[in-house]
């Protein structure tokens, strides 16, 4: 079902880069263009489609194997991935309407409506920052539930490939496979993971970097510019609900990747909220 006035996008810009919010479809940056080249990966599949969040397998996707749609851009999830209902992420959350408002001319916040399932609420601000090519997302996780919820704020933005994502890490050999096979897609030296995503492999990477940065290089045919995200926080393994801080996922059905960034999870009580941003800056000379 079509329904342009679900799709309005909210356009926060200057003389470099353009965000792209839809606050209609689980309040995402639907894309980032850096001077006039878009950046993030938007589904063609479900271009302009008002989902029923009761039965989200309407959606059309080429994922057939992932029970959830697949709609693009950034967003936030909640983790455990183990804690989902019906083995994808909470519908009202992800692909359901969030009110906004214009803080300003470069900022604006969305808010989810109260999950019924899990009783958590997203709030997500999404601010311009002009003095760089850059903006920065703040996410907040809420428990309007009567009890302690076990869970973390995670971060996901899907790209355009080929990209080559890089970050610090303790040793080459310090990351888990958790999908897939990523054949040679890994690769390092001393400190630092390179892993490409370039072509129709499924796999999916976590590691636990050092530092709070991750980087992702894009190839030739997007632009050779380097996009830069930095997590607000990062500490010890044993602290995320999956045991690292950083996922890599690398789609074989549609031309992506994702980068995931986790914040630390705990029991968060009735009523407390949580808090995590990512900072993005864009430049143009790839590493």
């Amino acid at each position: 079902m079509i329904n342009s006035k679900l799709w309005q996008h909210i356009v926060l810009s200057d003389d470099n880069v353009k965000l792209s919010l839809l606050p209609g479809i689980g309040g995402r940056v639907m894309n980032v263009h850096f001077r006039g080249v878009p950046l993030l990966f938007e589904n063609p599949d479900s271009l302009e489609y008002q989902p029923d969040l009761s039965d989200l397998g309407e959606v059309p996707t080429r994922a057939k194997h992932l029970p959830f749609p697949l709609w693009g851009g950034e967003k936030t999830w909640v983790a455990p991935e183990s804690a989902w209902p019906d083995a994808g992420p909470h519908p009202v959350l992800d692909s359901g309407p969030y009110e906004y408002q214009t803080l300003s001319e470069v900022k604006v916040r969305m808010t989810s409506r109260i999950c019924p399932l899990s009783g958590l609420q997203v709030v997500r601000t999404v601010t311009l920052e002009t003095r760089e090519a850059g903006w920065l997302v703040e996410h907040e996780l809420t428990n309007h539930f009567n009890m302690d919820q076990y869970c973390g704020i995670w971060s996901v933005m899907m790209i355009r490939r080929p990209v080559r994502i890089t970050c610090q890490v303790p040793a080459l050999d310090s990351h888990a496979v958790l999908m897939g096979d990523p054949l040679t897609a890994v690769s390092g030296s001393g400190e630092q993971i390179a892993i490409d995503c370039v072509s129709a492999n499924e796999f999916k990477i976590g590691t636990h970097p050092t530092g709070c940065v991750a980087r992702v290089v894009y190839g030739d045919e997007i632009g050779a510019v380097t996009l830069t995200a930095e997590a607000s926080s990062i500490l010890e393994p044993e602290k995320y609900a999956h045991g690292h801080a950083l996922e890599v996922y690398n789609s074989a059905h549609y031309d992506y990747a994702e980068l995931e960034w986790h914040a630390p999870a705990g029991n968060l009580s009735p009523g407390e909220t949580s808090v995590f941003s990512v900072r993005y800056r864009i430049r143009e000379t790839a590493e």
